[in-house]
Protein backbone atom coordinates (compact mmCIF):
# COMPACT_ATOMS: atom_id res chain seq x y z
CA UNK A 1 0.00 0.00 0.00
CA UNK A 2 2.14 3.60 -1.26
CA UNK A 3 1.41 5.81 1.37
CA UNK A 4 2.19 9.64 0.95
CA UNK A 5 3.23 11.00 4.44
CA UNK A 6 2.10 14.82 4.49
CA UNK A 7 4.73 17.12 6.88
CA UNK A 8 2.59 19.80 8.75
CA UNK A 9 4.53 22.22 10.60
CA UNK A 10 2.11 24.33 12.12
CA UNK A 11 0.55 23.35 15.57
CA UNK A 12 -3.12 24.51 14.25
CA UNK A 13 -4.13 24.91 10.71
CA UNK A 14 -7.88 25.64 8.77
CA UNK A 15 -9.04 26.16 5.49
CA UNK A 16 -11.92 25.65 3.44
CA UNK A 17 -11.86 23.00 0.28
CA UNK A 18 -14.05 22.99 -2.63
CA UNK A 19 -14.27 19.80 -4.85
CA UNK A 20 -11.14 18.21 -2.75
CA UNK A 21 -9.47 14.71 -4.40
CA UNK A 22 -6.74 13.35 -2.56
CA UNK A 23 -4.75 10.49 -2.77
CA UNK A 24 -3.89 8.12 0.04
CA UNK A 25 -1.88 10.15 2.77
CA UNK A 26 -1.46 9.73 6.75
CA UNK A 27 0.25 12.56 9.59
CA UNK A 28 1.32 13.42 12.79
CA UNK A 29 -1.78 15.64 13.00
CA UNK A 30 -5.68 15.19 13.89
CA UNK A 31 -7.84 16.11 10.86
CA UNK A 32 -11.16 17.23 11.26
CA UNK A 33 -13.37 17.36 8.28
CA UNK A 34 -17.11 19.46 8.33
CA UNK A 35 -19.10 19.15 4.91
CA UNK A 36 -20.78 22.25 4.22
CA UNK A 37 -22.33 21.75 1.03
CA UNK A 38 -22.05 18.36 -1.77
CA UNK A 39 -21.16 15.21 -0.69
CA UNK A 40 -17.64 13.69 -0.33
CA UNK A 41 -16.29 10.18 -0.14
CA UNK A 42 -13.58 9.89 2.65
CA UNK A 43 -11.16 6.49 2.89
CA UNK A 44 -9.88 5.61 6.65
CA UNK A 45 -7.91 2.95 7.62
CA UNK A 46 -9.16 0.89 4.20
CA UNK A 47 -12.77 1.89 4.65
CA UNK A 48 -14.83 4.19 2.89
CA UNK A 49 -17.50 6.76 3.90
CA UNK A 50 -19.78 9.04 2.06
CA UNK A 51 -19.78 12.46 4.08
CA UNK A 52 -23.29 14.86 3.01
CA UNK A 53 -23.85 18.42 4.69
CA UNK A 54 -23.77 18.78 7.90
CA UNK A 55 -21.43 15.01 8.26
CA UNK A 56 -18.30 15.17 9.92
CA UNK A 57 -15.09 13.04 10.60
CA UNK A 58 -12.71 12.73 13.05
CA UNK A 59 -8.95 11.08 11.98
CA UNK A 60 -6.66 10.54 14.47
CA UNK A 61 -2.52 10.71 14.25
CA UNK A 62 -1.12 8.38 11.50
CA UNK A 63 -4.18 6.97 10.35
CA UNK A 64 -4.15 6.58 6.46
CA UNK A 65 -7.23 8.66 4.55
CA UNK A 66 -7.72 10.20 1.45
CA UNK A 67 -10.41 12.24 -0.57
CA UNK A 68 -12.83 12.15 -3.66
CA UNK A 69 -15.10 14.05 -5.12
CA UNK A 70 -17.29 12.40 -7.61
CA UNK A 71 -20.15 15.68 -8.30
CA UNK A 72 -19.18 18.84 -6.05
CA UNK A 73 -18.08 19.53 -2.44
CA UNK A 74 -17.28 22.18 0.17
CA UNK A 75 -15.54 20.87 3.06
CA UNK A 76 -13.83 22.92 6.37
CA UNK A 77 -10.68 21.07 7.39
CA UNK A 78 -9.05 21.43 10.48
CA UNK A 79 -5.62 19.99 11.60
CA UNK A 80 -4.35 20.47 14.84
CA UNK A 81 -0.76 18.38 16.42
CA UNK A 82 -2.62 15.82 19.36
CA UNK A 83 -0.61 17.90 22.18
CA UNK A 84 -2.60 21.00 21.55
CA UNK A 85 -5.83 20.65 23.26
CA UNK A 86 -4.11 19.53 26.28
CA UNK A 87 -6.50 17.27 28.38
CA UNK A 88 -7.34 15.34 25.44
CA UNK A 89 -3.85 14.46 24.29
CA UNK A 90 -3.90 10.78 25.51
CA UNK A 91 -7.61 9.93 23.78
CA UNK A 92 -6.17 11.31 20.54
CA UNK A 93 -2.85 9.54 20.84
CA UNK A 94 -3.45 5.78 22.70
CA UNK A 95 -7.13 5.29 21.12
CA UNK A 96 -8.67 4.76 17.54
CA UNK A 97 -12.23 5.29 16.70
CA UNK A 98 -14.52 2.34 15.84
CA UNK A 99 -15.90 4.65 13.74
CA UNK A 100 -14.57 8.17 12.52
CA UNK A 101 -17.93 9.07 10.94
CA UNK A 102 -20.74 11.44 12.77
CA UNK A 103 -23.92 12.07 11.32
CA UNK A 104 -25.20 15.55 11.40
CA UNK A 105 -28.81 14.30 13.05
CA UNK A 106 -26.08 12.99 15.94
CA UNK A 107 -23.88 16.33 16.14
CA UNK A 108 -25.05 17.68 19.29
CA UNK A 109 -24.67 20.97 21.06
CA UNK A 110 -24.35 22.83 17.92
CA UNK A 111 -21.00 21.38 17.06
CA UNK A 112 -21.14 22.53 13.69
CA UNK A 113 -21.09 25.76 14.55
CA UNK A 114 -18.56 25.72 16.76
CA UNK A 115 -16.72 24.76 14.23
CA UNK A 116 -17.49 27.51 11.92
CA UNK A 117 -16.88 29.76 14.55
CA UNK A 118 -13.58 28.12 15.39
CA UNK A 119 -12.64 29.10 11.69
CA UNK A 120 -13.43 32.72 11.93
CA UNK A 121 -11.39 33.11 15.18
CA UNK A 122 -8.46 31.20 13.61
CA UNK A 123 -8.72 33.60 10.03
CA UNK A 124 -8.81 36.67 12.49
CA UNK A 125 -5.21 35.51 13.96
CA UNK A 126 -6.82 35.14 17.73
CA UNK A 127 -5.06 33.95 20.97
CA UNK A 128 -3.94 30.54 20.48
CA UNK A 129 -5.59 29.53 23.94
CA UNK A 130 -8.90 30.71 22.71
CA UNK A 131 -8.55 28.38 19.42
CA UNK A 132 -7.35 25.50 22.29
CA UNK A 133 -10.58 26.06 24.35
CA UNK A 134 -12.80 25.95 20.93
CA UNK A 135 -10.94 22.64 19.92
CA UNK A 136 -11.48 21.03 23.69
CA UNK A 137 -15.23 22.07 23.42
CA UNK A 138 -15.64 20.40 20.52
CA UNK A 139 -13.54 17.26 20.87
CA UNK A 140 -15.49 17.20 24.46
CA UNK A 141 -18.79 16.81 23.24
CA UNK A 142 -17.38 14.53 19.45
CA UNK A 143 -14.96 12.06 20.82
CA UNK A 144 -17.68 10.46 22.53
CA UNK A 145 -19.68 9.49 19.80
CA UNK A 146 -16.66 7.69 18.10
CA UNK A 147 -16.67 4.70 19.87
CA UNK A 148 -12.85 4.79 20.71
CA UNK A 149 -10.93 1.51 21.64
CA UNK A 150 -7.47 1.60 22.69
CA UNK A 151 -4.97 0.75 19.86
CA UNK A 152 -3.30 -3.00 19.32
CA UNK A 153 -0.38 -2.27 17.55
CA UNK A 154 -0.66 -6.16 16.46
CA UNK A 155 -3.98 -5.93 14.79
CA UNK A 156 -4.82 -2.26 13.94
CA UNK A 157 -1.37 -0.92 12.54
CA UNK A 158 1.15 -1.90 9.81
CA UNK A 159 4.45 -1.16 10.10
CA UNK A 160 4.80 2.68 9.46
CA UNK A 161 1.62 3.18 11.91
CA UNK A 162 3.10 1.00 14.53
CA UNK A 163 6.55 3.38 14.25
CA UNK A 164 4.81 6.64 14.08
CA UNK A 165 2.39 5.60 16.66
CA UNK A 166 5.49 4.43 19.10
CA UNK A 167 7.59 7.29 18.20
CA UNK A 168 4.13 9.75 19.18
CA UNK A 169 3.86 8.39 22.54
CA UNK A 170 7.74 8.08 23.26
CA UNK A 171 9.45 10.95 21.71
CA UNK A 172 10.30 12.82 25.42
CA UNK A 173 11.89 9.76 26.28
CA UNK A 174 15.43 9.25 24.77
CA UNK A 175 14.13 6.99 22.24
CA UNK A 176 16.88 4.99 19.50
CA UNK A 177 16.67 2.98 16.18
CA UNK A 178 17.49 0.05 18.65
CA UNK A 179 14.83 0.44 21.45
CA UNK A 180 11.93 1.50 18.65
CA UNK A 181 13.51 -2.63 16.83
CA UNK A 182 13.64 -4.08 20.15
CA UNK A 183 10.07 -3.05 21.26
CA UNK A 184 8.14 -3.42 17.71
CA UNK A 185 10.11 -6.61 16.54
CA UNK A 186 11.00 -4.70 12.80
CA UNK A 187 14.20 -4.65 11.65
CA UNK A 188 16.69 -0.96 12.39
CA UNK A 189 17.61 -1.12 8.96
CA UNK A 190 13.78 -1.54 7.83
CA UNK A 191 12.70 1.24 9.91
CA UNK A 192 15.54 3.61 8.98
CA UNK A 193 14.39 2.80 4.73
CA UNK A 194 10.86 3.34 5.81
CA UNK A 195 11.75 6.97 7.52
CA UNK A 196 14.10 7.92 4.21
CA UNK A 197 12.01 6.35 1.28
CA UNK A 198 8.59 7.24 3.06
CA UNK A 199 8.66 10.12 5.25
CA UNK A 200 11.56 11.49 3.33
CA UNK A 201 13.26 12.39 6.81
CA UNK A 202 15.75 10.44 8.87
CA UNK A 203 14.49 8.82 12.14
CA UNK A 204 16.61 11.38 14.36
CA UNK A 205 15.23 14.62 12.73
CA UNK A 206 11.34 12.83 13.13
CA UNK A 207 12.25 12.56 16.78
CA UNK A 208 13.39 16.00 16.90
CA UNK A 209 10.30 17.28 14.98
CA UNK A 210 8.09 16.16 17.37
CA UNK A 211 10.10 17.58 20.07
CA UNK A 212 10.73 20.99 18.32
CA UNK A 213 6.85 20.84 17.80
CA UNK A 214 5.88 20.22 21.47
CA UNK A 215 8.61 23.28 22.03
CA UNK A 216 7.23 25.48 19.71
CA UNK A 217 3.61 25.18 21.48
CA UNK A 218 5.22 25.96 24.73
CA UNK A 219 7.13 28.87 24.00
CA UNK A 220 3.68 30.15 22.57
CA UNK A 221 1.28 29.29 25.68
CA UNK A 222 3.56 29.58 28.35
CA UNK A 223 6.30 32.24 29.97
CA UNK A 224 8.54 29.36 30.79
CA UNK A 225 12.16 29.60 30.48
CA UNK A 226 13.57 28.51 26.98
CA UNK A 227 16.23 26.04 29.10
CA UNK A 228 13.08 24.30 30.54
CA UNK A 229 11.10 23.89 27.59
CA UNK A 230 14.24 22.46 26.01
CA UNK A 231 14.28 19.74 28.43
CA UNK A 232 10.92 19.61 28.90
CA UNK A 233 10.19 18.84 25.13
CA UNK A 234 12.52 15.79 25.31
CA UNK A 235 15.91 17.11 24.47
CA UNK A 236 18.81 16.38 26.59
CA UNK A 237 21.03 19.17 25.91
CA UNK A 238 20.49 23.27 24.74
CA UNK A 239 23.07 22.60 22.03
CA UNK A 240 20.89 19.94 20.67
CA UNK A 241 17.29 22.37 20.85
CA UNK A 242 18.69 24.87 19.22
CA UNK A 243 20.46 23.31 16.45
CA UNK A 244 16.76 21.25 16.07
CA UNK A 245 14.34 24.33 16.38
CA UNK A 246 16.86 26.74 13.76
CA UNK A 247 16.88 23.55 10.97
CA UNK A 248 12.75 23.73 11.78
CA UNK A 249 12.16 27.77 11.66
CA UNK A 250 14.96 29.23 10.98
CA UNK A 251 15.39 31.17 13.95
CA UNK A 252 16.74 30.70 17.42
CA UNK A 253 13.65 29.73 19.55
CA UNK A 254 14.31 33.09 21.51
CA UNK A 255 13.46 34.98 18.60
CA UNK A 256 10.94 32.80 17.83
CA UNK A 257 8.99 33.85 21.00
CA UNK A 258 9.79 37.40 20.62
CA UNK A 259 8.23 37.70 17.00
CA UNK A 260 5.29 35.82 17.98
CA UNK A 261 5.00 38.14 21.35
CA UNK A 262 5.00 41.13 19.17
CA UNK A 263 2.72 40.32 17.09
CA UNK A 264 0.15 39.39 19.32
CA UNK A 265 0.84 42.82 20.58
CA UNK A 266 0.10 44.31 17.02
CA UNK A 267 -3.52 42.35 17.06
CA UNK A 268 -4.58 43.17 20.37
Amino acid sequence: MKIKYQHRHQPFHAFISTDNTYPLHLHKHVEITIVLSGKIHIAINQKEYVLSEGDMAVIFPNQPHSYKTTESSRILLFFFDAAFPGDFTGDLTKHIPGNPMVSKEHLVYNVSNLLKALYERYTENCDSRLLKAYTSVILGHVLPLLSLRKIDYTQDLDSIQRILAYVDLHFLEPVTLDMLSRELGISKFLISRIFSDQLHTSFRDYVNGRRVALAQMLLLSTTNPVTEIAFDSGFNSLRSFYRAFKKEYGITPNEYRRIATENESEVL
